[in-house]
């Protein structure tokens, strides 16, 4: 029995390694699969080969229309909102009686922005006119001096023609004496017209003295009355009733409606600036809104030659700087009409000039 389960077991031994054999030939077969396949292998490079080109492809398009845009727009984002800001000051001190504008609000040009208090000036207005008046007295009254003068000069001109008449007739009916009396007459009553009529251009000068005090006061009563230069908004608005003010004094701003850029490119991007090229323009307070508009005008310097204390290269030592020149843009009528009154000076501005077709 024993010897018989030693034959089975090595019979089964046998089996196993014969269901092992094929086994190991299959692996070692396969071990040897991926020289057949390289040709799969080889098929996966050419997709690679067109991406890269692809990418090349790309990267020359891209190249291409950055080349193209630089060449037909010129850019900068030094630009601002410009507009026309008046000052309002008063022409004389006083005492602010009245504001008739608050902070914002639109006004047309020659409405009143505020009054002073006018009492000192109307007293003395009232002074000025009693001064004209005895002044136009004085020359009525000196008018009629000359006529009553001019009647005796006119009356010892006859007296002394008849007696210069007598006194060379061959009778000699009066006297040498009496002869020099009546010119005497003459002479006085001649100086005497010439003098009163004197009297009349001084009282003429006078009057127009009176004349030109009473303007002067009228016109700084009008000063009372501080009106807008232009038509625009309010705005920085300082003053208030009761305010002591001076002469030359800001007390608000006008800003008008009517606005442009004003674009500081390099000198380097002028050549081909001209005026009337079409301009592209992005107000930073309007994100995603484009506004058209055109080129008006180059400045006839640059902005550092406007300055203060401009530049002097000539003296110390001298380091080159790319200078900047402000350039005038225009928005086109359409384009700015939505945003009207909310577009004002000061804000910042992406500008892009369209330099070539």
């Amino acid at each position: 029995m024993n010897a018989t389960r030693i034959e089975i077991r090595k019979a089964d031994g046998e089996a196993n390694l014969l269901a092992a054999a094929p086994a190991t030939t299959e692996t070692r077969t396969s071990s040897h699969a991926p020289e057949v396949g390289q040709a799969p292998h080889r098929k996966r490079k050419l997709p690679q080969g067109l991406g890269v080109a692809a990418i090349a492809l790309a990267l020359g398009s891209a190249g291409y229309q950055w080349w193209n845009y630089a060449r037909t727009w010129t850019t900068t984002d030094n630009a601002y909102i410009a507009g026309q800001i008046h000052t309002v000051s008063t022409r004389l001190a006083g005492n602010v009686s009245e504001v008739l504008v608050a902070e914002n609000q639109s006004v047309e040009t020659g409405a009143v922005l505020a009054r002073l208090d006018p009492n000192e000036l109307q007293v003395q207005r009232e002074k000025a006119l009693a001064a004209l008046a005895q002044a136009e007295a004085q020359v009525a009254q000196t008018r009629a001096q000359v006529t009553r003068d001019e009647a005796v000069a006119n009356k010892a001109q006859l007296d002394f023609d008849r007696a210069e008449k007598l006194f060379h007739d061959t009778s000699r009916s009066i006297s040498k004496a009496e002869f020099d009396t009546e010119q005497a007459s003459l002479d006085a009553a001649g100086a005497g017209l010439t003098a009163r009529k004197a009297g009349v251009a001084a009282a003429q000068a006078q009057v127009q003295a009176a004349k030109a005090q009473l303007k002067e006061v009228e016109l700084q009563l009008s000063y009372t009355e501080i009106l807008a230069p232009a038509a625009g908004r309010v705005g920085r608005k300082s003053v208030e009733v009761g305010n002591r003010v001076q002469p030359g004094q800001s007390l608000l701003a006008i800003v008008q409606p009517q606005v442009w850029v004003m674009a500081n490119f390099k000198e380097t991007q002028l050549r081909d600036l001209q005026p009337g090229q079409p301009v592209r323009l992005r107000v930073d307070g309007f994100p995603g809104r484009e506004f058209t508009g055109r080129v008006e005008s180059l400045a006839p310097a640059s902005g550092a030659q406007f300055a203060l204390l401009p530049p002097d290269n000539a003296t110390g030592n001298f380091t080159k700087i790319v200078q900047r020149v402000p350039v005038k843009i225009v928005f086109d009528d359409e384009s700015g009409r939505e945003f009207a009154g909310r577009v004002v000076p000061g804000m910042s501005v992406a500008v892009k000039v369209k330099v070539r077709s």
